[in-house]
């Protein structure tokens, strides 16, 4: 109760969308009243902090279509990113390009991991990023995308983030939403998928 009434009390000179956002701004002023900040100075910092890279980080924005850039990758910050987007821009398709981090954490996290990207219309899973992993046969990029299909949710595996790129350029994305989410080389896929788009 105490944080919905602190993010309906941000909501409006926060420049970022997000409960989670809300929440973090909640912190940041008590830290900087704590250590002496002023209330205007403290609510002109909030309304004009544009956010960090790979956080919901604008791509492209072109024709009707927008790539989100996002180093969100396990279900908790898959959710939050997604309800965020939708808050952003409601109504719009939202298609979801996930390149999943590391084998045993995709094999661990399944499951809830399929359900947080189901909350999109359009799920490409591209090919798992390992790091420590010695087994990679535990998960597959494959094993991901059935999962969120089998949800209810269209959701298919192209392979390499550049066969991902190609992939969604290729789609009918008419005023879509495409969210590009994973702590790997995904930003590579967002970087690709803009640059194709922008020669068009």
């Amino acid at each position: 109760r105490v944080l919905f009434r602190s993010t309906r009390w941000f909501r409006p000179f926060l420049g970022l969308l997000g409960v989670h956002n809300a929440a973090n701004a909640l912190g940041v002023t008590i830290f900087a009243a704590s250590s002496g900040g002023n209330s205007e100075g403290i609510r002109s910092s909030l309304a004009n902090f544009p956010g960090v890279g790979r956080r919901m980080e604008v791509r492209y924005d072109r024709g009707g279509v927008t790539i989100l850039d996002d180093y969100g990758h396990h279900p908790t910050a898959i959710d939050a990113t997604i309800s965020t987007v939708r808050l952003r821009y409601p109504g719009r398709p939202l298609v979801l390009a996930i390149e999943p981090l590391t084998y045993h954490r995709t094999a661990a996290l399944l499951a809830p991991i399929a359900r947080s990207c189901a909350a999109a219309d359009r799920v490409l899973v591209a090919d798992i990023f390992a790091v420590r992993d010695t087994d990679l046969s535990i998960a597959s990029a494959a094993g991901l995308a059935a999962a969120i299909a089998e949800l209810g949710v269209p959701a298919e595996a192209p392979g390499s983030i550049e066969a991902t790129a190609d992939r969604i350029a290729n789609l009918a994305l008419a005023d879509a939403v495409v969210l590009v989410m994973g702590g790997g080389r995904s930003t590579e896929l967002a970087t690709r998928l803009a640059r194709t788009l922008g020669s068009r």
